[in-house]
C-alpha cells in the first residue's frame, strides 16, 4: 500500500512553477541565439563585406568565453543564481541592440560585431552555469532526470526553430534588424527569471 501510494503521488518536474519558468526562458533564449547565429555572419558578409579571416575571427571570438566555463560554474555556486540569469540576459540584449543602432547610423564595423560576439559568449557561459546550478533548487532530486530530459528536448527544438526563423528573418528584414529578435528573446527570458521565486543555497568555496 505504501509503495502504491508513493508511486501515485510521484510528480514530474513540470509540476514545479519555477521549472516551467526556467524551461520557457531557456527555450526563448536558445531560439533567439539561433537567430543571431545566422544573422551575425550574414551581416558581416552581406553588409560589411567581411573577409574569410574576419568571419572566422567572429566565430572564434564568440566561442572564446567557453574557455572559462569551469570558472563560471564555480563562481555561480558562490552567488545567487537568479540575479546572474537576469543580468546575463539584460547584458546580451543590450549588446545586441547596438547592432541595428550602429547599422542605422552607418557606423557598424566588423570590430563591433566581434565585440558583441564576445559579450554574447560570456553572457551565455554565465547564463548556462547559473541555470545548471539553479536546477537542483527548483526540482526534487528524483525529478532531476525528468527536468534534464525536458530541457534537452526543448533545447533541440528551440535551436532548430531559431535557425529556421533566423534564415527567414534575414531574408525578410535583413540581418541587422533580425538580431532584434534575439534581443527581444533575452528580455523575455529576464522577465521570466524575475518572476521566479525559489530558495537558493550558496557554496562558500571553489572546488579543488
Amino acid at each position: 500500500m505504501t509503495g502504491g501510494a508513493t508511486g501515485a503521488t510521484k510528480t514530474t518536474a513540470w509540476s514545479r512553477p519555477a521549472f516551467r519558468l526556467l524551461l520557457a526562458a531557456e527555450s526563448v533564449t536558445l531560439s533567439g541565439a539561433a537567430v543571431s547565429t545566422v544573422a551575425l555572419p550574414a551581416l558581416a558578409v552581406l553588409e560589411l563585406r567581411a573577409s574569410t579571416t574576419e568571419v572566422a575571427a567572429l566565430a572564434f571570438l564568440g566561442q572564446l568565453p567557453n574557455a572559462v566555463a569551469l570558472f563560471a560554474g564555480a563562481l555561480s555556486d558562490r552567488h545567487p543564481k537568479r540575479p546572474q540569469l537576469i543580468a546575463s540576459d539584460l547584458t546580451a540584449a543590450g549588446a545586441l541592440v547596438t547592432i541595428p543602432a550602429a547599422a542605422l547610423a552607418g557606423a557598424l564595423t566588423v570590430g563591433q560585431l566581434c565585440a558583441v560576439a564576445i559579450v554574447l559568449g560570456a553572457a551565455k557561459v554565465t547564463h548556462d552555469a547559473a541555470a545548471i546550478s539553479l536546477l537542483p533548487a527548483i526540482v526534487d532530486p528524483d525529478q532531476l532526470q525528468d527536468a534534464n530530459s525536458r530541457l534537452g528536448a526543448a533545447s533541440a527544438l528551440a535551436d532548430s526553430a531559431g535557425t529556421n526563423a533566423g534564415a527567414a528573418l534575414v531574408g525578410a528584414i535583413g540581418p541587422a534588424r533580425a538580431v532584434l529578435a534575439d534581443a527581444l528573446s533575452f528580455l523575455v527570458s529576464a522577465i521570466l527569471m524575475w518572476r521566479m521565486r525559489v530558495p537558493e543555497t550558496l557554496t562558500e568555496s571553489f572546488p579543488t
